[in-house]
């Protein structure tokens, strides 16, 4: 496979040196890439070999501009207003088993708003919506015509979040905890499903019409004494398709896949972490040592047994030496 990629962004800061700041810019990205193919399917029969080639390559270019304005009204309460334009243009050369061509444009507006409120020295709120949009695309492994020229849909999101984040007055505590909704329209999943042609398998980005992801994260630094600092995290997921439903491009025939779990997402997750440091004649000592959990989950959208990842707990251990100049350590991760 040859791939290249090429980005620019220009960005515009500004402030008037009391209340108000912003920043406003443009942005582009132009990638391409190709994939030689080849499967070759052997049958029954001694000698007899089917010889697959198909070649794939694809454009994208795209091009945004974003803009945003943070207004502080009063010494306690700061607003955001933002917002992105982005335009997408994308096209697709299949030849070999398959020969197609299709190009394809989409455009979306994405805002974003938030609130914070500062309660007191170190307690401090805030409320945020924002919306995410990923363009739409053709499949480059493709097994039909259909499948080569018909493109997948964009994928959009909005996620709304209510959080706080606090300081001790000494610095050595902080805790800081958010709740949050994200409800997703098409979005985007790939599939690897049975063929009844070609190499008799195909990998299929389709879309869910309706998906929605809450949870809550809460997470806390302690500092005790001049030598410890403990971390700790712990997060809660909760995901569901609404409505999940693949319509196949050749056979015309329709699955629900909206009992499914997603892909890669724990519905449990946390962290407990501890550093130990002492100063040497030199330079400094300190030991770290980490647990890790994840909670079941599946690694591919269809659910295949085979590919459920049991809990797992990790453990990350590491001794370090350092000065001003250099650094030494001993680590060991997933022991």
């Amino acid at each position: 496979a040859v791939y290249s990629q090429d980005t620019h962004e220009l960005r515009l800061s500004w402030n008037n040196n009391d209340n108000i700041n912003a920043i406003m810019g443009i942005y582009s990205w132009d990638s391409e890439y190709q994939i030689d193919l080849r499967s070759w399917v052997g049958f029954v029969a001694p000698g007899s070999i089917y010889d697959i080639l198909q070649v794939s390559r694809q454009t994208s270019e795209s091009q945004a501009i974003f803009a945003d304005v943070g207004w502080a009204i009063s010494d306690k309460l700061t607003v955001n207003l933002g917002g992105r334009y982005t335009k997408d243009d994308k096209s697709t050369v299949q030849t070999g088993n398959v020969t197609a061509t299709a190009d394809e444009s989409w455009n979306e507006f994405t805002p974003r708003a938030s609130l914070r409120y500062q309660i007191n020295d170190g307690l401090m709120s805030y409320a945020t919506f924002s919306s995410g949009y990923r363009a739409g695309g053709f499949n480059g492994r493709v097994n039909s015509v259909e499948e080569a020229t018909d493109p997948y849909n964009p994928e959009t999101v909005n996620n709304f979040e209510l959080g706080f984040k606090s300081q001790s007055d000494d610095n050595r505590l902080r805790f800081n905890g958010a709740v949050f909704f994200m409800q997703y329209e098409d979005k985007q999943e790939e599939l690897q499903l049975p063929s009844d042609t070609g190499t008799g398998q195909k990998t299929i980005v389709t879309n869910a019409s309706e998906a929605n992801i809450w949870g809550v994260e809460l997470e806390m630094q302690a500092v005790i004494g001049d030598a410890l600092t403990l971390r700790a995290n712990i997060g809660y997921l909760d995901t569901e398709y609404d409505n999940f439903q693949y319509t196949d491009g050749v056979s015309g025939e329709t699955t629900d896949l909206s009992a499914l779990e997603f892909r890669r997402a724990p519905d449990v997750t946390g962290t407990i972490d501890a550093t130990y440091e002492w100063p040497t004649a030199d330079g400094r000592v300190y030991v770290r040592g980490s647990y890790h959990y994840l909670a079941e989950h599946y690694v591919n959208v269809t659910n295949s047994p085979e590919f459920l990842n049991d809990d797992q707990h990790l453990l990350d251990a590491s001794v370090n030496w350092e000065n001003d100049k250099l650094r030494v350590s001993l680590y060991g991760r997933n022991l």
